[in-house]
């Protein structure tokens, strides 16, 4: 497994921009010719495109796996499809994502066990995030045991983990407590209620926006704004 996620800094650093959008719907539906248009508006802004089951079971997975071989080289290109299950399932998961074009994949923590399949440097090439706290007021059950996870996320061999910009206070604290190495990348941003930069500003990489670009009527612009706020905290 590799923990160098160089395609996602690079491109980073290349738009001076932190921004993941979370591609699940847009105003007039999914569509290839849909996508193409909106992804070709916010290609200057916008490092990350990631990609979740609405989106997958809206059009198809190979539909899916053409429109990431159009913009491979603009973004990257990350699966949320709440990985959860026993390590052998994760392990042909993970190879099916990899199959079909992606860079990375987000993965729940708490099935435990995955030792075997995420610390194996010869299995597979693409980059694994722990999902370690979520976004949603009442993921409680998770909140609980966020040292439980932070702690195992550093038994694994891990591009990096996810944390909600609504919830700051958990960046901070897994910040001072993981690796350099480790990438933070942060949903919340927007309609759920926390201000750009927010997750940037208390020590995350890369913030995940949602219905705030995806939904607005002039998403290039949108997300211009977005990257002039994020770009207090890059300096």
């Amino acid at each position: 497994m590799h923990v160098d996620i160089g395609k996602l800094r690079k491109l980073g650093e290349a738009k001076s921009s932190r921004i993941i959008v979370a591609l699940d719907d847009l105003p007039g539906g999914v569509s290839p010719q849909s996508i193409d248009i909106f992804l070709e508006e916010i290609a200057k802004y916008v490092v990350g495109i990631k990609i979740g089951l609405p989106l997958v079971l809206a059009m198809d997975i190979s539909d899916v796996a053409e429109l990431i071989g159009r913009f491979k080289g603009d973004f990257y290109f990350l699966a949320d499809f709440k990985l959860a299950d026993i390590p052998s399932i994760v392990k042909k998961e993970l190879s099916l994502i990899e199959r079909n074009g992606f860079d990375g994949a987000i993965l729940h923590l708490f099935p435990l066990g995955l030792e075997e399949v995420l610390n194996d440097k010869d299995n597979i090439s693409l980059d694994v995030f722990g999902l370690v706290a979520m976004s949603h007021p009442e993921a409680r059950l998770l909140d609980q045991h966020f040292g439980d996870l932070l702690e195992y996320s550093t038994r694994l061999s891990l591009s990096g983990v996810v944390l909600p910009a609504t919830k700051p206070e958990l960046i901070q604290k897994a910040r001072k407590y993981l690796p350099p190495r480790y990438t933070i990348i942060s949903p919340g941003i927007g309609a759920q209620g926390a201000e750009p930069g927010t997750a940037l500003k208390h020590g995350a990489d890369f913030e995940i926006v949602g219905r705030m670009l995806t939904m607005s009527r002039d998403p290039r612009d949108v997300a211009e704004k977005i990257v002039v706020e994020q770009r207090r905290w890059l300096r």
